[in-house]
């Protein structure tokens, strides 16, 4: 049950093939769906067929069994010639036990119409032409006239010489006016003999008018679309429009597969259109299906018309198979080949790549390098400019030094000579013996050092005690302007570190120097490393 709901579902899923508004590659999108849905379609059949025996197994009337067995003869007729034709023999059999000439006569002519169909023309005529159709009622006769008509054209369709041709084209044209008298004016079977009957005679533009509101009219029913379609493909061939040929093919073809039906026509020449247009993959797969439903449905006649075409486009398909397997050979061996030369470029690439990494990296080290050397060069700049300051401001000082002890020793030379030339010789040695003379001209000098170091570097005082400890901190004493602690790193400042120079410089001994940096350095807030850096970063 849950298979039957789940495809009556698929069915109305599937897009309507009635409008017909499709265009012909969509159709055949669809189709290729459908062919792949095969198997759902036969087996919907097969529950129909089944649920048919079920009923016919649980009855023992026989008119009902008849009419179980007409339906199962429709089911089977398009679908397997072996079943259909052993169905047709049973109602036959059930006909001459209810003893009813119609129903025999029906049931004999469905045989005719099987081995018709399974290419037994002699078996098909003997039983059609022992049926007296006179005793036949309006719609059996039709059925004997299209019997005729079916057999005779599946004999034009295999004539070989334009005799035969010419012959059983005459018997169709007559089979298809005798159809025209007994059918019905206003049903779709007249209608599709005088469609027939309008090619036949070359009136294409009728014939498609015809059949374009046949299928406007009827193209509704799942039942008869395929013939429908089938017919207004046979009217377009006529015209010569292949495309609207081909979308009619196809929806012929689909309705086909859907009511699973297996013996039919338009696959095949739907694959003949496409395989002369080049569509080797489409064409190849239809016609493999046709010949698979064909031999299923054990219709030898479509067989025999499937062969003659199946080796043509089976070597075809097989050729083209065959160049897409050298040319994909081709690409393989162009493709390895490109691989090699991408592996090749990649490691080429890659130690560019490294090379080019350590070029990078050794231009940062030099760069690094060249940014410490601007460092270095920026500071020694700082340095020669305070330098240059300092020699400046010293020159100065040292010319005015110098000036003015000069003018001291003109002035002490001149006192002295006069004394000397007056006689006046204790005085002479009086000035020439005193000890304060240099010790005066000391503190004079240190004064005027203190001054001119403070005139370059005015917070000197203050820089220096904030590298001690608050409570042994130094200051100068009232009147004087730096303690000769101070003097002495006064002169570190400046450049000389050295004990001994210092020493010479201040006319201190080098122990008394080494005791003013010893003091100092046990009074520091900072350690002695900072502290030798910051006396150099003092007035910067």
């Amino acid at each position: 049950m849950k298979k039957l709901l789940f495809l009556l579902l698929l069915c109305i899923s599937l897009p309507s093939l009635s409008a017909g508004n499709l265009p012909s590659d969509s159709l055949l999108k669809v189709l290729d769906n459908t062919i792949k849905l095969r198997p759902q379609y036969s087996m919907k059949k097969e529950s129909r067929l089944d649920s048919l025996k079920t009923a016919l197994n649980k009855s023992t009337n026989p008119q009902y069994i008849y009419n179980i067995y007409n339906r199962l003869y429709k089911e089977y007729r398009n679908y397997n010639m072996d079943s259909a034709l052993y169905v047709a023999y049973q109602k036959y059999e059930v006909a001459n036990r209810l003893d009813n000439k119609q129903f025999m006569y029906s049931s004999e002519m469905n045989v005719a119409e099987i081995l018709g169909i399974m290419g037994m023309y002699k078996e098909a005529f003997d039983i059609a032409n022992e049926i007296d159709k006179q005793q036949l009622d309006a719609e059996e006769l039709a059925y004997y006239y299209h019997l005729y008509h079916s057999t005779y054209s599946l004999l034009l369709e295999n004539a070989l010489s334009q005799r035969e041709k010419t012959y059983y084209s005459d018997l169709v044209s007559l089979y298809k006016d005798s159809l025209l008298q007994v059918n019905d004016p206003e049903t779709l079977g007249y209608k599709l003999v005088e469609n027939g009957k309008l090619v036949e005679t070359g009136r294409y533009d009728e014939a498609l008018s015809l059949m374009l509101q046949c299928y406007k009219e009827y193209g509704d029913r799942e039942s008869q679309i395929g013939a429908l379609a089938y017919g207004l493909s046979d009217v377009y061939e006529k015209i010569g429009d292949v495309e609207q040929q081909k979308k009619y093919l196809a929806i012929s073809a689909i309705s086909d597969l859907r009511r699973a039906v297996k013996s039919y026509i338009a696959l095949r020449k739907l694959a003949t259109i496409l395989y002369m247009e080049g569509d080797l993959d489409r064409a190849y797969l239809y016609i493999k299906c046709a010949m698979e439903d064909a031999t299923f449905g054990k219709a030898r006649y479509r067989t025999l018309e499937i062969s003659e075409t199946l080796p043509i486009i089976v070597t075809a398909y097989d050729k083209k198979v065959t160049q897409e397997k050298d040319n994909l050979k081709k690409y393989l061996v162009l493709i390895s080949f490109l691989s090699v030369i991408l592996v090749i470029g990649t490691v080429y690439i890659y130690k560019q790549l490294k090379k080019l990494s350590q070029a990078r990296k050794h231009i940062k080290k030099m760069y690094e390098e060249v940014k410490q050397v601007n460092g270095d060069l920026q500071e020694l700049n700082m340095k020669l400019s305070e330098s240059n300051h300092v020699k400046e401001e010293y020159i100065g000082s040292v010319f005015n030094l110098c000036s003015s002890y000069i003018d001291k020793m003109e002035t002490y030379r001149i006192d002295l000579n006069r004394k000397l030339k007056v006689g006046q010789v204790k005085e002479a040695m009086k000035i020439t013996g005193s000890a304060t003379f240099v010790s005066d001209e000391l503190k004079d000098f240190f004064r005027n050092f203190d001054a001119i170091f403070l005139n370059i570097y005015p917070n000197f005082v203050e820089e220096f005690n904030a590298l001690l400890v608050e409570e042994e901190q130094v200051y100068p004493k009232a009147g004087d302007i730096l303690t000769p602690e101070l003097r002495v790193f006064a002169l570190v400042r400046l450049g000389i570190s050295e004990s001994s120079k210092i020493a010479n410089f201040l006319h201190y001994s080098p122990q008394t120097v080494y005791n003013y940096k010893l003091k100092i350095k046990n009074k520091l807030a900072v350690s002695k490393e900072k502290f030798s850096e910051a006396i150099q970063q003092i007035g910067k």
